[in-house]
């Protein structure tokens, strides 16, 4: 019986980081820099006409380096292989963007020839035009954790903010496909309409090649800091070996209350 417990408890630990390393595959948190903490992800790259700084805001009452952007600047990550297979991800922004702004990008999946993508509308959490949240929750000038899954094999794509779900669709048209040009675009408005763009603060950007559900979501730490730690996911084969571990403690235990005194 203790050996099993044992057991499930390594295995429960094991199937945690070996799942998290797994599915993170960029971490950048601009500590005065624009690589990520996760080999082998690209460094994002600064565009626009103006340029990009670093400069300390206070995130959830912690001071610390932020990478601050003008209107029609922002970061563009290139290319994208390796990171996301393009259909299937988790991407998860903790940026706050300017008030005076009533229509905003977050991302863009189409290397600027499209204006469908990630956006902030009067508050609320907008796929263009797809899906738009009932509520407001994305105050001005305030830090918010932005967070769009999207599963490669069903085409579902969900958006939450700070961890509470926005909208969820059925992407039939590929709008949230990551396009050939293995790129993704940072609060950059696309070459089509413009003008929707604003600028602001980005203290981190995540991506996972996986979609993270809802739980694992809510579940995801809000810290920017340098010492953030990730919240890891438990792998479908752990999963599966710890139900089977448990059904052996439970014969056990069984077995244990009918043996003679």
């Amino acid at each position: 019986m203790t050996i099993a417990l044992r057991s499930m408890l390594m295995l429960l630990a094991l199937g945690w980081a070996g799942s998290a390393l797994a599915a993170l595959t960029a971490d950048y948190r601009f500590q005065n820099t624009l690589t990520s903490s996760v080999p082998g992800a690209p460094a994002l790259a600064n565009v626009g006409p103006d340029t990009n700084v670093f400069v300390i805001n206070s995130v959830g009452g912690v001071n610390r380096t932020v990478l601050s952007f003008e209107e029609d600047n922002g970061v563009v990550l290139a290319p994208t292989t390796g990171v996301t297979s393009g259909g299937t991800y988790t991407i998860v922004l903790l940026a706050r963007l300017a008030p005076e702004y009533a229509f905003a990008r977050y991302v863009d999946f189409k290397n600027g020839t499209s204006d469908t993508g990630l956006y902030e509308n009067g508050g609320k959490l907008n796929f263009f035009d797809l899906a738009v949240g009932a509520d407001a929750p994305i105050i001005p000038d305030t830090y918010r954790q932005i967070v769009l899954t999207r599963a490669g094999g069903s085409g579902t794509v969900v958006g939450y903010v700070d961890g509470v779900q926005q909208f969820s669709f059925v992407d039939s048209g590929g709008d949230g496909v990551i396009s050939a040009a293995n790129t993704l675009r940072f609060f950059i408005d696309d070459n089509q309409s413009g003008g929707d763009a604003a600028e602001g603060e980005v203290a981190r950007i995540r991506i996972y090649n996986n979609a993270l559900s809802p739980a694992e979501v809510a579940a995801l730490d809000r810290l920017p800091a340098e010492t953030a730690v990730d919240v890891p996911t438990l792998s479908p084969l752990a999963l599966l070996a710890l139900a089977a571990l448990l059904g052996i403690a439970m014969w056990a235990a069984l077995q244990a209350r009918r043996a003679p005194a």
